[in-house]
């Protein structure tokens, strides 16, 4: 199986490369129109009808066109996808790249703007993108298209990785103040996080330059901006400490990662107002989507399950679960007594058919919790 990881790469900015940024927008929008006027859904189609039309404006490589002709009809399917009258329209600056179009070095890639004509690029990167680097120079690692814009490189680096198939599971259950993980061997890994409060804290101070909105309008425009940013740095820094000491876990005892398909459930949550801010906050998304590529490229395979009764029927007999105290629920049938995370995180392994020790736990769950190792994040 493939794994595909953008990393971006930050640059120094030239009007070269602004011109060409500038000029593939209007050679998105030139596809968009077309194929919006003769309702074209086919690339061949579209890419063969532009093209002639395409080479007397612009004199660029003719990969341009063709990466041009795939990101209209993109643009074109989603817009239609949400039932929107009209045709989209590219407003921000960004291209994608085949490799037909560049070279990688390293340190710098290098476009082929027209034939024989190449502008080059020096790339800015620390540490963490130094890792891919040397893993491409060793031939571990690819590169596939790569996607510039204003700001940064995105370029792509894939991996062939065999995702083994392990005799021992984890079952990952994702709250809002911990995550609670649970594997067949049995162990048992609860970390607990600040995302709530980070959430919470930046609630409050926007809610306050809100305030500054009638008086001072750009004041409190440019607060809020700066303030949104930092709330979204800090969230995406904490999901990915997260995310590392969990697949650090995963790799440590050989474990399979299973994860609860929450899709649409911000659709489905209907409460009262402050709870649901609270859930429409709540990172679950990105937690799993980071767990899911850290496991693949360290080898671990990642399954989802339906959530459905995970946290209120009981493991032993799949009676009703009943809150026993905080944090606590009991089986009004066996008398099943556990954590409500351990025992969601029992399921999905029931789900996932993994060999675990049912009875075991059920007699033992006390010392289970006891012994549960717990990491602050």
């Amino acid at each position: 199986m493939e794994v595909v990881l953008g990393v971006p790469f930050g640059y120094e900015p030239n009007d070269e490369l602004k011109k060409l940024l500038e000029d593939f927008r209007e050679m998105i929008n030139f596809c968009i129109d077309y194929a919006y006027k003769r309702r074209i859904t086919s690339y061949a189609k579209l890419r063969k009808g532009v093209y002639e039309e395409w080479k007397q404006r612009w004199d660029y490589s003719t990969h341009f066109c063709h990466s041009a002709c795939k990101i209209a009809l993109a643009m074109l399917k989603k817009y239609r996808k949400k039932h929107r009258e009209g045709k989209p329209e590219a407003k921000k600056l960004f291209m994608q790249l085949d490799p037909q179009l560049y070279r990688f070095y390293g340190d710098k890639i290098r476009i082929s703007v027209r034939p024989r004509q190449f502008l080059f690029i020096n790339l800015k990167f620390g540490e963490y993108q130094k890792k891919f680097i040397d893993a491409w120079k060793e031939g571990k690692l690819k590169i596939g298209e790569v996607t510039i814009n204003e700001d940064k490189i995105i370029i792509p680096f894939r991996k062939e990785v065999d995702l083994q198939n392990p005799k021992e599971w984890i079952a990952i259950d994702i709250n809002e103040s911990n995550i609670t993980a649970v594997s067949s061997n049995p162990h048992v890994l609860r970390v607990d996080h600040e995302l709530r409060t980070i959430h919470t804290t930046y609630f409050i101070i926007r809610r306050n330059i809100q305030k500054l909105v009638r008086y001072k309008p750009k004041t409190a425009q440019r607060l809020m901006k700066k303030y949104s940013d930092r709330e979204k740095r800090r969230t995406r820094d904490l999901c990915h400490k997260i995310s590392k000491k969990i697949v650090d876990f995963a790799k440590q005892h050989n474990l399979g990662i299973l994860m609860e398909d929450l899709k649409g459930i911000r659709k489905r949550i209907k409460r009262g107002r402050m709870l649901n801010r609270r859930l429409h906050n709540w990172n679950f998304r990105m937690l799993q989507f980071y767990v899911d590529y850290k496991a693949k490229l360290n080898g671990l395979p990642v399954i989802y399950v339906n959530p459905r009764g995970t946290s209120s029927l009981c493991p032993i007999c799949g009676g009703r679960l009943a809150p026993n105290g905080h944090r606590l629920v009991r089986c009004l049938r066996c008398g099943y007594e556990s954590d409500r995370d351990v025992t969601a995180g029992i399921n999905m392994l029931r789900m996932r058919g993994a060999p675990l020790p049912l009875k075991a736990i059920n007699e033992d769950s006390n010392r289970l919790l006891s012994e549960m190792e717990r990491v602050v994040i």
